[in-house]
């Protein structure tokens, strides 16, 4: 189960959101979440104080220390109505370091679908460099995600053999356990490996039977006429399923950015909530 769900507390447009499904898994798991919000405001503008004049500075500080305390008061409103249990903590320093490590003391970050895929598209932000870094499962919450909708219930894993991928699996143990149904998507399947490697077809879905999750039902693509990420979104889509399960970045990050990829392709579009881990 997870016990301790640490979210992104930025007082962006996207920070009710991303909450209310830290409240959904928290209450489904009773766990308690974590509001981190990094305080890095001050730190950035130091460097810049000889440019800045010491009104506009002033100015800039306060309207931060009132976004922040707005982020705190709607954090504890919305647990409170909920019955949530909580904590907050302001790190500072860089958003990408303060997540970072609270997610480390956490079983689940969650954070929001970036509204970019960077200054000059091709850079990726914050969400990408702490699913790098993290060491534990991100949770990105799309930017239309709907409140009242479920997460964890019809769940789509994303199956290409690989350690990132068994990772994922491991990672959403959790939410496994309580999903309704599992469909496990291979993209461009090799059927010939795992012969040799003396795989069997149904072994994925008797490790599934072991630890009690739902019965898998196994589904199939191509890339042919669609790169891997619209393929993942078009199934899951299909299947109605309200949370997507994959690991992050099989090339390196640049790599990824410069060539385009599957995690690329769905931090641009996504519309399904997706678990990452790398």
């Amino acid at each position: 189960m997870y016990k301790r769900i640490a979210v992104d507390s930025a007082n962006d447009a996207h920070f009710t959101r991303r909450l209310a499904a830290a409240i959904h898994l928290a209450k489904e798991h009773d766990a308690e979440i974590r509001g981190v919000h990094a305080t890095s405001f001050l730190d950035r503008n130091v460097y810049h104080q000889r440019i800045t004049p010491s009104e506009a500075l002033t100015k800039l500080m306060e309207e931060a220390n009132h976004s922040d305390e707005q982020a705190r008061t709607i954090f504890w409103n919305e647990l409170k109505a909920a019955g949530v249990k909580g904590d907050w903590r302001t790190p500072q320093g860089s958003p990408v370091d303060a997540l970072t490590v609270h997610a480390r003391y956490s079983d689940l970050l969650v954070m929001s679908q970036p509204e970019t895929s960077g200054s000059l598209g091709f850079f990726p932000d914050i969400t990408e460099a702490v699913i790098m870094a993290a060491g534990r499962p991100v949770l990105m919450v799309p930017y239309i995600y709907d409140p009242a909708r479920v997460i964890g219930k019809r769940v789509l894993f994303c199956w290409d053999y690989g350690r990132r991928s068994a990772r994922a699996f491991a990672d959403a143990a959790p939410v496994l356990k309580r999903a309704s149904d599992l469909f496990v998507l291979t993209v461009d399947p090799e059927p010939g490996q795992l012969r040799f490697q003396d795989i069997k077809l149904d072994d994925m879905a008797t490790y599934c039977e072991l630890h009690g999750y739902p019965k898998v039902q196994e589904v199939t693509g191509l890339s042919k006429h669609l790169n891997v990420g619209n393929s993942i979104l078009n199934t899951a889509a299909e299947h109605s399923c309200d949370l997507i399960i994959m690991g992050a970045y099989s090339r390196s990050r640049i790599s990824e950015w410069a060539r385009g990829g599957a995690s690329k392709s769905l931090l641009e579009s996504m519309t399904t909530p997706i678990l990452f881990s790398h």
